[in-house]
């Protein structure tokens, strides 16, 4: 009797073992599942992002300019720099008779500068040492701002303002009695190097903003002609090749500092040029800075489906000067928000909308879009219950199937 119920018992426990053992490839593939399901989610971080209205285009800019001619054998040497105003007869560059003799005007202007940085220094004595401290403080704090913008023209000033305020603070400190021995030195060296230096100097015919031959294109058509040249004209001269400028040419003149530029843009972005609309005009890859201009026309060439748009600007800087004929992004406005991927947007009753995931629960939450291009979406930073309810560091989902508001993954 006690065999056989014995027996029974372990019939019950292998059948028991053998049903266990068939769960475990249920457990495997359902959790598996579960991971699959989960990982088809894809969500990204919302974060916030400038995005700009933009038109991008190819034209060229149109300058009233003059030649500033007379470059003979020798080494030329600029004594301004590009974009930097100049009056008639001031002088603009330097013939050298040979390398030597440009090396020994370059080091006495290098000594010069020393100097009066050295005589400036001198002045401070006894100054607040705080004040001057502060003063360091703030050069360095400049210095970094400009290399930052990539903007270097002012740099050396920044760097000689720190330089006075350390020279400063040693003769305040009492670490050097003054500089008036360095000083007399300093200019025995220069003096020697003028002496072996012997230049002819070239002048400015006329008042206007200088540019370097060596840093500007050629112009290939008068700004009156780029006025005058329908879109199909216009988009063909800008096949035309670059073109160095000659050889004999020291440099232009730039004679107002308002200027035009003409770009052809695609046929159905014309509507956007309205007369007297304010833009600004950015030259990516040769500069960050944005320079303003209006909207002052626009030429529409059906049949090519191209358009003629022309700008006018009245700002001019070291870039400016250079360009001949350029890419630029004409920009229409710019927004500041939350960036978020295009595909995470869907459209429930009307409502833009999109899907937010919080631990292993799906939201739905309703957003406000402030601009849009092809690959993302702008909404406000601010929240609004019902109207913008989405915020910074939220994990939009941009991939996933069947999702609906408060869903359990």
């Amino acid at each position: 009797m006690d065999n056989r119920a014995e027996k029974r018992r372990k019939k019950r426990m292998r059948r028991i073992m053998l049903m266990l053992t068939m769960l475990i490839p249920l457990f495997y593939i359902g959790a598996q599942m579960v991971l699959m399901v989960k990982a088809s989610y894809q969500t990204q971080t919302v974060i916030s992002y400038t995005m700009s209205d933009t038109v991008s285009c190819d034209g060229m800019l149109a300058m009233q300019e003059t030649q500033v001619e007379g470059r003979t054998d020798g080494v030329l040497g600029y004594q301004v720099n590009n974009g930097e105003r100049v009056s008639a007869g001031s002088e603009v560059a330097r013939v050298f008779a040979d390398e030597e003799s440009a090396r020994s005007r370059a080091a006495a202007e290098r000594l010069t500068q020393q100097i009066e940085t050295l005589e400036r220094s001198q002045k401070n004595t006894g100054a607040d040492m705080e004040m001057l401290m502060n003063q360091n403080q703030q050069g360095v704090y400049s210095a970094l701002d400009i290399l930052e913008s990539g903007n270097y023209a002012k740099l050396s000033a920044a760097c000689t303002e720190i330089q006075i305020a350390q020279n400063s603070m040693q003769l305040t400190a009492g670490a050097v009695p003054d500089f008036s021995t360095r000083i007399e030195e300093l200019k025995a060296q220069r003096d020697a190097a003028e002496s072996a230096s012997s230049y002819t100097a070239l002048t400015a015919p006329q008042t206007g903003y200088f540019v370097s031959s060596d840093d500007s294109q050629k112009q290939l058509y008068s700004a009156q002609q780029l006025k005058d040249m329908s879109p199909a004209e216009l988009n063909e001269a800008l096949k035309s090749p670059r073109e160095a400028n000659d050889p004999q040419l020291v440099g232009k003149l730039i004679l107002d500092y308002r200027w035009h530029y003409y770009g052809i843009v695609p046929y159905k972005q014309a509507e956007k040029f309205i007369k007297g609309t304010q833009v600004k005009i950015a030259f990516p890859g040769v500069s960050a800075e944005q320079v303003p201009a209006v909207v002052v026309g626009v030429t529409v060439d059906e049949e090519n489906q191209i358009a003629k748009v022309d700008l006018l600007c009245d700002y001019i800087n070291s870039t400016v000067v250079t360009l001949e004929h350029a890419r630029a992004d004409i920009i229409f406005a710019t927004y500041n928000g939350l960036r978020i991927d295009r595909k995470a947007l869907h459209i429930i009753e009307g409502k833009n909308c999109v899907f937010v995931k919080f631990g292993n629960v799906i939201y739905q939450r309703d957003i406000k879009i402030l601009f849009e291009d092809t690959d993302y979406i702008l909404i406000p930073t601010i929240y609004e219950k019902d109207v913008n309810e989405v915020k910074m560091f939220d994990e939009v989902i941009v991939h996933g199937a069947d999702l609906y508001d408060e869903k359990i993954l």
